[in-house]
């Protein structure tokens, strides 16, 4: 296990590096940049010896090397930067946005996993019945839908005619504390929770059946009946175990969006959030953000997929023995 692990962050490494050079060229060699960016929303024209003293004040003037370099030091010094929007720490921004992030993100993934994993299981139970198909055909008409066009259409049904639930924001103005106050909370998470939960249902639910149709064939379950099981014990306790495998490494790829955020439903939702600092930092061209919120997203979705990887292989010996490819 132990050579299995060091095997796992021996290409941890060299992907980071990877990601972290591609987004720093990217966001640099990109047309524009935090000084035109400023010019364009104050409506003003900056003038050339203003600009110059900007990208000085940044450290845009320097070649590009230099700049990568002198951003890499001050991250191994576990330094983020400045914002150059508003001169605070980058971290202090990222640590304001996390909560809202996680907990919308967070309230969404317990959502799709309860109704998901039943709703496989019973589907997986009977193959082709009239509950599988019908879930089938629900789900990826739901996976179809844009999650923009859904959010849209969700705001003008019950914020703008009905008048149900908020339009967006976190909570109203002048929000009681207490249950009243929950409560406020509550009905701004609703839509925003709803667009990031029907669209994982389909993959979550359908792979699940998946494992569990075929595992139910097997010798160990057909045993398990023949002891005396129940069906539904059988399905839950010795099929579902079985689908467990794939479903832990889907969710080691899903489970990095709880940091990085949803930026269309945050940014429609007005949700304070990872996702909308995100999409704000990259129209303001505010690179010490931008890079850091790819670094964490890339740590986040490495750290997790060799979670994954580590989980899987304690699951089933065969992978770390490497006698069965994954």
């Amino acid at each position: 296990m132990i050579r299995y692990t060091l095997q796992r962050l021996a290409l941890a490494v060299p992907t980071l590096l990877g990601i972290v050079i591609l987004v720093f060229l990217l966001l640099h060699l990109a047309p524009g940049s935090p000084v035109t960016a400023l010019g364009a929303e104050s409506g003003r024209r900056v003038s050339a010896r203003a600009a110059e003293e900007m990208r000085r004040l940044y450290g845009l003037d320097r070649p590009l090397p230099e700049r990568f370099a002198t951003w890499l030091v001050r991250v191994g010094r576990l330094d983020l930067g400045e914002s150059f929007v508003d001169h605070r720490p980058v971290a202090t921004r990222i640590l304001e946005a996390l909560p809202y992030t996680l907990l919308l993100n967070g309230l969404a993934l317990l959502l799709t996993l309860g109704i998901a994993i039943p709703l496989g299981v019973a589907a997986g139970g009977h193959p082709e019945g009239s509950l599988d198909r019908v879930s089938g055909v629900v789900l990826f008409a739901l996976y179809s839908l844009p999650s923009f066009w859904a959010a849209l259409l969700l705001q003008t049904l019950f914020s703008v005619r009905l008048r149900w639930l908020p339009l967006y924001g976190v909570a109203s103005d002048g929000t009681p504390s207490g249950w009243a106050g929950l409560s406020d909370r509550l009905e701004h998470l609703a839509l925003p929770v709803v667009c990031l939960t029907y669209g994982s249902l389909a993959f979550f639910a359908r792979l699940v059946r998946s494992g569990v149709a075929e595992a139910r064939q097997h010798d160990f379950v057909l045993a398990a009946r023949a002891r005396g099981a129940s069906p539904r014990r059988a399905l839950w306790a010795h099929a579902f175990r079985n689908a467990l495998l794939p479903l832990i490494t889907l969710l080691g790829l899903m489970l990095p969006g709880l940091l990085s955020g949803s930026v269309i439903i945050e940014r429609i939702f007005a949700w304070p959030g990872v996702g909308r600092l995100f999409f704000d930092s990259i129209l303001a061209r505010d690179y010490p953000v931008v890079l850091a919120l790819s670094l964490l997203g890339a740590v986040a979705t490495l750290v997790l997929t060799l979670t994954a990887d580590l989980a899987y292989a304690l699951a089933d010996p065969r992978v770390r023995d490497g006698t069965e490819p994954r």
